[in-house]
């Protein structure tokens, strides 16, 4: 297994947590500040995916209201983009892991893993009983899922690809905050502008 950092071993840890397992290899194979591109690819994977279940779950819960259900089918299918396109990514990824360029990027990573997005308190989907709340939900998610992707290309380097991946989520940070606060339509990806 690759060396990752502290970070990487902390995310994964939070994530399969959530899931309720936790691999012993995680335990094994970790170096202080070492990143490995292929961890965060991996992570990246595993964070599109819970959100598009999320974003699923949301469509189905909300489908009486159309604009909302709208809403999450356009969200799930933009996440299942970027699942591919990090697939895609981590398909191309040799295995080698990388220092931070500083410590500074190194901790802005591992506090963005330690972000409420990973929390085990999360809301659950159950919990969740208004549009609203929803869509404050998602919000939180985007947010936390840009402040990852971004944190990782301030510590190890962006690719246009990951340059595109973070432009697609802040869009869809500005597109959720223009819902919430004005019922604006939301668009998504594959929209016209």
């Amino acid at each position: 297994m690759d060396p990752t950092t502290d970070l990487a071993k902390t995310a994964c840890l939070l994530i399969f947590s959530l899931w309720q397992t936790t691999p012993p290899e995680l335990e094994a194979n970790m170096s202080d500040k070492e990143i490995s591109l292929r961890s965060a690819l991996e992570l990246a994977v595993a964070t599109e995916e819970r959100g598009g279940k999320y974003y699923v779950e949301m469509a189905e819960k909300f489908a009486g209201e159309k604009p909302v259900a709208e809403i999450f089918t356009k969200l799930a299918k933009d996440e299942a983009n970027h699942e591919a396109q990090f697939k895609t990514l981590l398909s191309q990824v040799e295995g080698a892991g990388g220092k931070a360029k500083d410590d500074e990027s190194y901790h802005l990573v591992r506090a963005a893993a330690l972000s409420r997005f990973f929390d085990k308190d999360q809301k659950a989907t159950d919990d969740i009983q208004s549009p609203r709340d929803a869509l404050a939900q998602a919000l939180d998610l985007e947010k936390s899922t840009l402040f990852y992707y971004q944190s990782i290309k301030d510590a190890i380097g962006g690719s246009p690809e990951l340059d595109a991946l973070i432009a697609a989520e802040k869009g869809h940070v500005v597109a959720l905050t223009r819902v919430i606060i004005s019922d604006a339509k939301f668009r998504g990806l594959s929209d016209p502008w």
